[in-house]
């Protein structure tokens, strides 16, 4: 017997050793006055009965919070990352985020997110001298320690999963089953929807409708199989422009049985903005006005630089979890095809190409290309304003880059080769 099989059965409560003192899990459940209540339960019974928090009942009443809540609960102790943490698959890279493991409990695959308070630096401050990030406002008249102003770090009071914000990738394969633990760490009641993915009802996530809210200190079990493959996420589905705006999602990847064409590179990028008063670590979720924008959770010059060798086919996963703004990303000197959506892979006959793709708030595009040309690519947001960090009122000069930029590296074969064009050999590069 697995480690995992005492945890639950279908239509049991089975307690965890871990959960013993404060948390009894269920599979698309949770226990409210020592009885299972499912979501079929809550539709029939609405509005809903009291929940179980931290052992003491919860009234009807008491569970509609009118006061705004604190970014954490002093009561509540913040879990460390589950030591699955950054293990297994790693067919993707999400650039500054870790991957997340899993257990297996049979035939099932067991992931852990716990949804928690986090301070994280979304700007670094100044670049290393040998960075080419630091090289490059050299060469534009700016160097970082002649304007060490300009490139102050930044820390946000935000919220994520497992320590980090955006979550943790998860990476899965079609077919597979999977059982999600969610862990609330919050001081305000939580749910997860699995955005994209076509699941049972009760296991969709929204908190209220499907599912009685997580309060703090349960964990809610979810548990599905994949039947799709493509780029979806995981988010907050209660109090959601707060939640989603403090930072609650994560890329959730589940790669085909078989890849055609194989893919050499494949990176996760995940969009964010935030508006943060000047002196004031806590994002402004109620403003329509962002003024720091993030890929995966870093503003330029703080973002990974990523990495291919010429030739290699790359796709990058976009997924924006904006509360409002779409972003038009720009890739220079390549055309790519946008292959995939939020649903999934998009038919061969029906792809575009490009070398700007408009991602809305709350969706994702897949686009690939050769990597043919070797150098430097700036890969960025195309509507300008987001490439800069702390927005001014006034112009300012020469800015540094910021906000959605980074640069795709092309490493060349053959660094003394003149340059060509592939069509000059008769070569394709889609």
């Amino acid at each position: 017997m697995s480690k995992h099989s005492s945890v639950m059965k279908k239509g049991v409560i089975m307690k965890r050793r871990d959960f013993l003192k404060k948390t009894v899990l269920t599979i698309g459940a949770v226990v409210v006055g020592g009885k299972e209540v499912s979501a079929q339960d809550i539709k029939k019974d609405h509005p809903m009965p009291g929940m179980v928090h931290g052992g003491a009942e919860m009234k009807h009443e008491q569970m509609y919070i009118h006061e705004p809540t604190g970014w954490a609960d002093p009561k509540i102790k913040i879990s460390p990352p589950p030591l699955s943490m950054g293990k297994q698959m790693g067919r993707v890279h999400t650039p500054n985020v870790p991957a997340l493991g899993y257990e297996m409990d049979g035939n099932v695959k067991v992931f852990t997110l716990t949804v928690q308070p986090v301070e994280k630096y979304i700007h670094d401050g100044i670049p290393s001298e040998n960075s080419l990030w630091y090289k490059f406002h050299k060469e534009k008249g700016m160097p970082p320690d002649i304007f060490p102003a300009m490139f102050l770090p930044k820390k946000i009071k935000g919220w994520g999963f497992n320590g980090s914000i955006p979550g943790p990738t998860v990476e899965v394969s079609e077919g597979d089953r999977v059982r999600m633990l969610v862990k609330n760490e919050l001081p305000e009641p939580t749910s997860v929807h699995w955005h994209g993915i076509e699941l049972p009802n009760e296991m969709d996530g929204v908190g209220g409708l499907t599912q009685k809210p997580i309060m703090p200190g349960q964990t809610f079990a979810y548990e599905f199989t994949l039947y799709q493959n493509g780029t979806f996420f995981y988010h907050s589905a209660f109090n959601e422009m707060k939640q989603v705006g403090m930072g609650l999602g994560g890329a959730f990847i589940i790669h085909p049985k078989k890849n055609k064409p194989k893919i050499d590179r494949d990176f996760v990028i995940v969009m964010n903005e935030w508006k943060l008063v000047p002196g004031n670590e806590n994002p402004d979720v109620t403003s329509t006005d962002p003024d720091w924008f993030t890929f995966n959770g870093k503003s330029a010059p703080s973002t990974e630089i990523l990495q291919a060798n010429q030739g290699e086919r790359v796709r990058i996963r976009l997924i924006n979890f904006s509360n409002q703004n779409d972003h038009p990303i720009h890739i220079h000197g390549h055309t790519w095809w946008v292959v995939g959506t939020e649903s999934g892979p998009i038919p061969k006959s029906a792809r575009w190409p490009g070398n700007t793709v408009d991602v809305p708030a709350g969706s994702s595009r897949d686009v690939e290309l050769i990597a043919w040309n070797p150098g430097y690519w700036q890969l960025h947001c195309h509507k300008l304003h987001h490439i800069m960090n702390a927005e001014v009122d006034m112009p300012m000069g020469v800015m540094p880059m910021g906000g959605l930029t980074t640069i795709l590296n092309v490493i060349p074969k053959d660094g003394k080769a003149k340059w060509r064009h592939p069509k000059e050999v008769g070569d394709e590069v889609s």
